[in-house]
């Protein structure tokens, strides 16, 4: 039995290509939308979430491709992940496969799997102080001000995973 052979890693830069790079997020995106709004405390100071919800440095995401044969190819790579005073969004891989084929001259069917490991929203808790009716308690930092009790507006958290930013596509190309 013949060993197949392995290519070295100056065979493999040169079957790697750039795919994308790009700042932000639907996670990121989910968390500027938590940015409107606020609330006055009791003595009138107002509470702005846009300063809860910003960040200097959105999710990054840098994505490769390495060709591995002329119809199959792998997809790989990392987002940087994203944090805010009151949020952080995890860092992530970027996993798939790209499997294209050639039904007649001139046309490209290509199908593309990507999954995201990591890269998880979650939005932190605050500690309200309700003075003499309720003393100190953990709360959602938004809902704070609002009519539900302290504790259930931990139930509106925000919790977003990341795997469901991962995707298909198909695609048909047909050139003349």
């Amino acid at each position: 039995m013949a060993a197949l052979p392995v290519p070295g890693t100056a065979e493999i830069l040169q079957q790697t290509h750039l795919l994308d790079v790009h700042a932000g997020s639907s996670r990121s995106d989910l968390a500027h939308e938590l940015r409107r709004g606020g609330y006055e405390l009791m003595d009138g100071t107002p509470v702005r979430f846009r300063d809860w919800y910003s960040t200097r440095r959105p999710d990054l995401t840098i994505l490769f491709l390495t060709e591995v044969s002329p119809r199959f190819g792998l997809i790989w790579g990392v987002s940087t992940g994203e944090s805010g005073q009151k949020y952080r969004i995890d860092p992530a891989l970027h996993l798939g496969i790209v499997l294209r084929h050639e039904p007649f001259e001139g046309a490209v069917i290509s199908l593309s799997l990507v999954g995201l490991i990591g890269g998880d929203l979650n939005e932190k808790p605050c500690l309200a102080d309700y003075g003499a009716i309720g003393g100190l308690q953990r709360v959602n930092c938004r809902l704070a001000a609002s009519i539900l009790p302290p504790d259930e507006t931990l139930d509106y958290l925000v919790d977003e995973p990341g795997y469901r930013e991962s995707w298909v596509s198909l695609r048909f190309e047909y050139r003349f």
